[in-house]
């Protein structure tokens, strides 16, 4: 990976240009700045919930927040969830001394608990808890941002679209939009579209070349720019969990993205 391409077309504007590696996440999250934010969390198993650990400790690494099902270290944490009869899960936190930090609950999904729900709780929960660790009141803080709307990502069908999706939204969190599946108050919608091309069949042991589009469109269905990204890529990165990769895409497209809205709002 060596080159991006980003580009805003209906507005004319360059929201970055050739960068050496162009997926790669340099800057340190700012929304981690506290010893407690940056502890490491330690999983147990939930009763019930197979093989939910291993979900969240992905989930988590899209919130920059390590963890593992390890006992915790100095300054660690232990995470223990149980199902409750009302259909969510109850987490508690606490030291490694005993001592609580926190809990929230997270509502179960409705229906089998296949991969899809078992992502989608861990997603759920690990936003959940980053919000807890950080010392964030989500409901306050999300009433007072711009709303966007960003639907399932169009993707082909072994692409793990649902983590892009869920780290763009992270990404645009950061530039000061708050996203979700519809909002009567949307400033804009934001329709994401992956598309993968295969080497040559001659070629051996090249790369798969991975675009996406990033477009903007207006409450009224207007289209308002678009940003698109391009890059060789390890075919067996695109064929199961994006991690990291999946964050360095969405943190080099939402400040363009954030660009267009913006200049939507101040012409």
């Amino acid at each position: 990976m060596r080159r991006l391409a980003c580009a805003l077309f209906a507005l004319t504007l360059a929201a970055c240009g050739p960068v050496p590696h162009p997926f790669e996440h340099e800057a340190p999250n700012p929304l981690i700045e506290d010893r407690l934010a940056l502890s490491a969390l330690s999983l147990a198993p939930v009763d019930g919930l197979p093989g939910l650990e291993d979900a969240l400790i992905h989930s988590f690494e899209n919130e920059d927040i390590p963890a593992s099902t390890q006992a915790p270290g100095p300054g660690g944490l232990w995470l223990n969830g149980t199902k409750t009869a009302d259909g969510a899960v109850a987490w508690k936190l606490h030291d490694s001394q005993g001592g609580e930090a926190g809990e929230i609950s997270t509502p179960l999904p409705s229906g089998p608990f296949n991969d899809l729900a078992r992502r989608d709780l861990a997603n759920r929960t690990a936003t959940a808890i980053a919000h807890l660790l950080r010392g964030e009141d989500q409901t306050a803080q999300a009433d007072s941002r711009p709303h966007l709307i960003l639907p399932p990502l169009k993707a082909p069908k072994d692409f793990d679209a649902e983590g892009l999706r869920h780290a763009i939204a992270r990404a645009l969190l950061r530039e000061g939009f708050v996203t979700g599946d519809a909002a009567k108050d949307a400033v804009a919608t934001i329709i994401g579209e992956v598309h993968i091309t295969p080497p040559p069949a001659n070629v051996k042991g090249g790369q798969d070349i991975l675009e996406i589009t990033w477009i903007v469109r207006s409450p009224d269905g207007k289209e308002l720019g678009k940003v698109a990204q391009g890059n060789p890529v390890d075919h067996l990165l695109l064929t199961g969990y994006l991690g990291p990769l999946g964050r360095d895409i969405a943190d080099a497209a939402a400040p363009g993205i954030a660009e267009v809205i913006h200049k939507k709002n101040n012409p």
